[in-house]
């Protein structure tokens, strides 16, 4: 670990426990190799030459190591969106989630000083995301949820989703709003079939970010649940870029009139995003544009746009020592709940 007054906190790393696999009927999930090739398997999705088998993304161990070459003391851990099952019958996905959730919750209490987690939820069926949103947070001690952008075609903004947002209210703690790839959350037939040169993720996922963001403001849902705080990663796609154009929406066009109770700045106020941007100067804008104290540091550890020198580029920005420091795990430590000072001590 690093040391000094301040630890770097990774909020954007995913992690497969091998222990799930197979847990969730017939899609799966299912990880290993065929011809000497890797491949992982959610439903009728599959994705070859990734390696997941034995790498920092499902090995414990080898995360640890690779956490120490990067200069990460910190991970809060999250669900693979790849596993998030919205299309399968609820009763199956709720099983899954809670495996899924004993896992983190074992792997951070192997290593309270390395990890936090993230609890995934069945968002298909709302009551059974209440329960086990509040078994994940009361019993297991996660600091959160992690979920998709939709849920097999139900957006953020779907009324009957209320009891969720209003659970994470009582329990004062974050949601986490991460996409996953359309082809593998759309039931067949349904599929968009962006998967060609990896447009899903090196687009789509910026654009679902974005909307997921419009949802959560004209959908009314920041606004009727003012303690809700929602993390979007990847620096929010593109909403930070497109805050004004979505105010003045709010302000001029005749469907806002009486739209929101509560000022937009307000409800803004309740976003926060990473500053994986891609570049320096996108991870600059997003930081100047929201302030230090709403971004965090996120690497998408293990994936494919891994940012091995983000530690340091954060460090180069020119930021002031004291907004380095938020960005690099002050603000991740304050947002989630973290309790970092007092894990160190202990």
């Amino acid at each position: 670990m690093s040391g000094g007054p301040s630890l770097v906190v990774d909020v954007h790393a995913h992690v497969l426990f091998p222990e799930v696999m197979a847990l969730c009927g017939a899609a799966g999930p299912e990880m290993g190799e065929r011809d000497g090739v890797q491949f992982f398997r959610s439903g009728d999705y599959v994705l070859t030459a990734v390696r997941f088998v034995g790498s920092p993304f499902s090995d414990i161990d080898a995360r640890l190591a690779a956490m120490d070459r990067l200069g990460i003391d910190h991970q809060l851990m999250s669900p693979n969106p790849l596993t998030y099952f919205y299309a399968q019958p609820a009763a199956t996905a709720a099983s899954f989630c809670a495996a899924q959730n004993d896992a983190m919750a074992a792997a951070v209490r192997a290593h309270p000083a390395r990890f936090s987690g993230l609890a995934q939820l069945p968002m298909q069926d709302p009551a059974r995301a209440v329960d086990e949103l509040v078994r994940a947070v009361r019993t297991l001690g996660l600091a959160g949820s992690y979920v998709g952008s939709d849920f097999a075609g139900r957006p953020l903004s779907a009324p009957e989703l209320a009891p969720v947002w209003e659970a994470h209210e009582a329990l004062g703690v974050p949601v986490v709003v991460h996409p996953a790839p359309p082809d593998c959350e759309r039931p067949r037939g349904e599929q968009l079939g962006a998967r060609q040169w990896d447009l899903d993720l090196v687009v789509g996922f910026a654009a679902d970010e974005t909307l997921a963001v419009a949802h959560l403001l004209f959908g009314g849902v920041l606004d009727r649940h003012p303690r809700l705080r929602v993390h979007v990663p990847h620096a929010g796609g593109t909403a930070p870029y497109l805050k004004g154009r979505m105010r003045t929406a709010l302000q001029r066009r005749p469907w806002a009139r009486g739209l929101l109770q509560r000022p937009f700045e307000a409800l803004w106020s309740q976003l926060s995003f990473d500053c994986l941007a891609g570049t320096d100067a996108a991870m600059r804008f997003v930081i100047d544009a929201e302030g230090a104290d709403r971004v965090m540091l996120g690497t998408n550890f293990a994936g494919w746009d891994q940012e091995d020198d983000i530690v340091r580029r954060v460090a180069g920005l020119g930021l002031d020592e004291a907004r380095c420091a938020q960005v690099l795990g002050g603000t991740a430590d304050a947002w989630f709940g973290l309790g970092l000072e007092a894990r160190a001590r202990s």
